[in-house]
């Protein structure tokens, strides 16, 4: 392609114009064999002419690059932690699933147990300790982690801290953009705390778009639940935006923006069984009054309410957990899925029993559960309610599906003493204290009563059997008798 440009402006006048022509030539549609390319650095030039300086700077700038141009990476060794870390991880999880080895994961989960148990029973006379005392958002997330470490059996734990400070910057964005809006009255230091509350809650469900799941499959969902997960995706359960919103208060009594207590309230479902599908908890995001003034506001949305206390607000995570993860069909009526679980373990049939990794086979309802998550949920239940009560019983059969059957023989023996102490007539039967449902039909709640307790006794005779043939140890099975 050639270009003509003219040289008249740099001409002197009544000088002729002399035309100065300026070629380049495109190798754009220019054939060349195969494997043939355009060599552009002069270093790269000199190496391929034999220089063996030039050709030692090439490969070492190669080598730095990896194979990747512009990446100039350093290759060097892994440290002692992260080579220990890649050696732990094997592919003998179930379905080939990436498995870290037990004393790896096992230290987050203990750990996380432990942190669990100290915020919920490590207050004075084994009560919990109150969100000043203990980060509910820290103690929520223990729940998860626990679960991340068994479930994933990972060598890397969930970063607490990571979410925790995820809270903290939701405060300090709702310190800058809408506490500093607020008028501080005459006299005062801070805002009124009623206007505060309602500047958070509109932070919160407004401009960052928390919201309660929209129906009873998401609400059952552990990505409704797990606080890391809620915190990420801006949907979750009752239970766990009250545990965000608790966070949210207790930072900004810290930083002085709140000078009085602020309870945290959810609403109870309503009587009847309609409402079932969300637990003990109507599907409503929770809200915030100054303690004491639950009862005095004229507030349509505190008739009925509950405060909802750190303890409260781990126990419903939890209970949502393990109804997440329970293998047999739930009863809504009762909030209980006991019964199906009972009976498949009394009487000999194929279907509702554990089927392996997959989860349980049974005619109707959810094909599939996971019974070791399931467990695990039913032990920090248990924990909390001071090792008695039904989740004794839940417990005791779970454990039976596991092929656990010691372990199962005496969580049912447990079960049934404190059933004859006759502390079970005086305890809730539902989790938390929030509600006690209304009572549904009297001759189908005593059947189904009468199911349970005949199933019970046939899994305890069972059992019992089966520890006096180990005992006696000599050969002889109840079946040959």
């Amino acid at each position: 392609r050639v270009r003509a440009m003219s040289a008249s402006v740099f001409a002197a006048p009544g000088v002729s114009v002399t035309r100065i022509a300026h070629t380049r030539r495109s190798t754009r549609g220019v054939d060349r064999p195969r494997g043939v390319f355009v060599v552009r650095h002069a270093s790269e030039r000199r190496a391929r002419s034999g220089d063996e300086a030039d050709m030692a700077r090439v490969a070492e700038s190669e080598a730095k690059r990896m194979g990747r141009l512009g990446t100039n990476r350093v290759a060097g060794e892994d440290d002692e932690d992260t080579a220990a870390a890649k050696r732990s991880v094997t592919v003998d999880g179930a379905f080939g699933k990436p498995s870290a080895c037990k004393e790896t994961w096992e230290p987050f989960q203990r750990k996380a147990r432990e942190g669990l148990l100290d915020a919920c029973l490590g207050g004075p006379d084994g009560d919990a300790k109150t969100a000043t005392e203990r980060d509910l958002v820290v103690t929520s997330m223990c729940v998860a982690v626990e679960d991340d470490a068994f479930k994933s059996r990972t060598a890397v734990c969930l970063p607490t801290e990571a979410y925790a400070k995820r809270v903290d910057k939701l405060v300090h964005e709702f310190m800058q953009r809408d506490y500093a809006r607020l008028e501080v009255p005459n006299g005062g230091t801070a805002p009124d705390p009623k206007d505060v509350i309602d500047a958070l809650e509109k932070y919160l469900y407004g401009e960052c778009a928390y919201r309660v799941p929209g129906g009873w499959r998401e609400a059952y969902s552990p990505y409704r639940t797990y606080f890391h997960n809620v915190v990420a995706q801006k949907v979750g359960i009752p239970a766990t935006l009250a545990a965000l919103y608790i966070g949210c208060v207790e930072r900004l009594k810290r930083k002085g923006a709140l000078l009085v207590d602020v309870d945290v309230m959810i609403a109870p479902k309503a009587k009847g069984a309609a409402s079932g599908a969300f637990g003990v908890t109507q599907p409503k995001a929770p809200w915030g009054v100054v303690r004491g003034e639950e009862r005095a506001s004229k507030n349509h949305r505190n008739r009925g309410a509950v405060v909802c206390t750190p303890k409260m607000s781990v126990t419903l995570q939890l209970q949502a957990l393990k109804r997440a993860f329970w293998p047999w069909e739930w009863d809504d009526t009762r909030d209980s899925g006991v019964l199906l679980a009972v009976e498949a373990a009394a009487y000999d049939d194929r279907m509702n029993t554990a089927a392996g990794v997959v989860g349980i086979i049974q005619p109707t309802g959810r094909p599939f559960g996971d019974l070791s998550m399931s467990i695990l949920a039913t032990e920090r239940l248990l924990q909390l309610d001071g090792d008695c009560g039904f989740e004794q019983r839940d417990l005791g059969v779970l454990k039976f599906h596991d092929g656990q059957r010691k372990e199962a023989l005496f969580h049912l023996e447990k079960y049934e003493a404190w059933v004859a102490s006759g502390a079970a007539d005086a305890a809730p039967q539902f989790v938390g204290d929030v509600v006690t449902l209304a009572p549904q039909d009297a001759v189908l709640s005593a059947t189904l009563q009468v199911r349970e307790d005949r199933a019970l006794s046939r899994v305890l005779l069972q059992l019992r059997k089966d520890s006096l043939e180990d005992c006696v140890n000599d050969g002889t099975v109840s079946k040959e008798v």
